[in-house]
């Protein structure tokens, strides 16, 4: 790989991406709309295009002379204000990816990476999902999971007129640079200013968001043509993540179990509150849908054929945290954390 392009740059994930292409020594051009923040993508030398996902002409000028696509970007804003942010939603995540992939595709590119996600798997009553347990469209009750299922549905379509298209389905995401924060790296944080009460019996697949990244390399220069890819490591309880965090920070882990219907209603409440404030909901009810069911997966797949690396859960906990106290988002905690930017095993 000597020229990559990658969408979504700005992203948690995204910038991730280009992180490790940039160690890796590979050039790195980027999609950014204008006036989008680059601070996921301070101090690193990539060529930045401006455009968004449906400018044909500026993908067709990014792509130019690449071997290879990363296509990272997507609207997965879990609270919409109204059909204005649907609609949105679905030309990024559907039109977008099939622009994106199929302008890749025309400009010769080896190798095409789409970003799909887990939440679009079903969830398995005996075992932890894995690749093949795809949900039907109709059966994903959250605008983010169906806009995210057609946009698979045309990386497939198009990897199945011959592009290199192969897909990976990260699951929860956790580590240093997540800027905005995404709703995973709020657990970390909102556990850290104390602001978690209590906890749902429910869970989540954590992964070191810089063994995702590597993922998505490895993807490209491994991966099968029209395969999925679970991008997953860890399988925790919420509440094994708050103890292993109390662990780390010296912070009490909440013991109060929190009721489902609580959750819906909190959200519920959320938000009305946000259309009264203008304001984005705090508890988006689309996020408490989704969490219902624990989002287990069996990354199997991902590590035999890919070779994907997975660190300790612990210190992808204790990077995520370290990086959030570190850059001001929280409070030190009563434990040292240790820099972020450590190697396993000295934090």
């Amino acid at each position: 790989m000597k020229t990559a392009f990658v969408t979504g740059a700005s992203g948690f994930i995204g910038g991730a991406v280009v992180r490790e292409l940039v160690a890796d020594g590979v050039a790195v051009r980027v999609l950014l709309r204008r006036g989008a923040s680059r601070q996921a993508l301070a101090g690193l030398d990539v060529q930045v295009i401006e455009g968004d996902l449906l400018d044909a002409a500026r993908l067709a000028d990014g792509l130019a002379g690449c071997d290879t696509c990363f296509h990272v970007a997507g609207m997965n804003q879990l609270y919409l204000r109204g059909a204005g942010d649907i609609r949105r939603m679905y030309e990024a995540n559907e039109r977008g990816a099939a622009m994106v992939l199929r302008t890749a595709a025309a400009a010769g590119c080896t190798s095409i990476v789409y970003t799909s996600t887990v939440a679009i798997l079903k969830h398995a009553q005996d075992r932890h999902a894995t690749e093949d347990d795809l949900s039907p469209l109709q059966a994903l009750p959250v605008h983010y999971q169906r806009s995210k299922f057609l946009g698979e549905q045309k990386a497939l379509e198009i990897a199945a007129q011959g592009a290199p298209v192969m897909i990976v389905s990260p699951s929860a995401p956790m580590g240093p640079f997540d800027v905005k924060p995404t709703p995973t790296g709020r657990v970390v944080l909102d556990f850290l200013r104390r602001k978690m009460p209590g906890y749902m019996e429910t869970g989540l697949n954590v992964i070191d968001v810089q063994d995702c990244a590597r993922g998505h390399i490895l993807a490209a220069s491994r991966g099968k043509p029209g395969r999925r890819y679970i991008l997953g490591h860890a399988n925790l309880s919420l509440l094994e993540i708050f103890q292993l965090l109390a662990d780390l920070s010296g912070i009490a882990a909440p013991s109060l179990r929190v009721p489902k219907w609580v959750g819906l209603l909190a959200g519920f409440f959320s938000e009305l509150k946000a259309k009264a404030t203008g304001r984005d909901a705090a508890v988006p009810l689309a996020g408490v849908r989704m969490a219902l069911l624990p989002m287990f997966y069996d990354n199997s797949r991902a590590v035999s054929e890919l070779g994907l690396p997975t660190r300790p859960v612990r210190e992808t906990l204790r990077r995520a945290a370290a990086w959030f106290v570190e850059q001001g988002y929280a409070p030190k905690p009563p434990k040292e954390l240790g820099s972020w930017q450590q190697p396993p095993g000295q934090g």
